[in-house]
């Protein structure tokens, strides 16, 4: 099955990560930036990080590690992970 958002295509990733953490954080997709600390600035907390892991399944098909998730700080790390773990689907 063709997947548009494993192109590896990095605007149209961030602006569906984007979307989706606006979504998954009750916030306006505005608001959401590459350089937003999750903890610090959006107030992410343990039941958001759930919620973050099922919205990048969903929406990139990709699923995210508990080291993953350890690991990332900002909306950026994030979407570098997702990156990597679309360009390694498609190896």
């Amino acid at each position: 099955m063709n997947n548009p958002h494993r192109t590896g295509d990095n605007p149209m990733i961030q602006q569906n990560l984007h979307a989706m953490l606006a979504c998954r954080l009750g916030r306006r997709q505005h608001e959401i930036t590459d350089s937003c600390h999750l903890v610090n600035e959006l107030y992410v907390d343990s039941l958001d990080l759930v919620e973050i892991e099922i919205g990048v399944a969903e929406t990139f098909d990709v699923e995210l590690t508990e080291s993953d998730l350890l690991s990332m700080e900002t909306v950026g790390d994030l979407r570098a992970i997702v990156c990597e773990k679309i360009g390694h689907a498609e190896e």
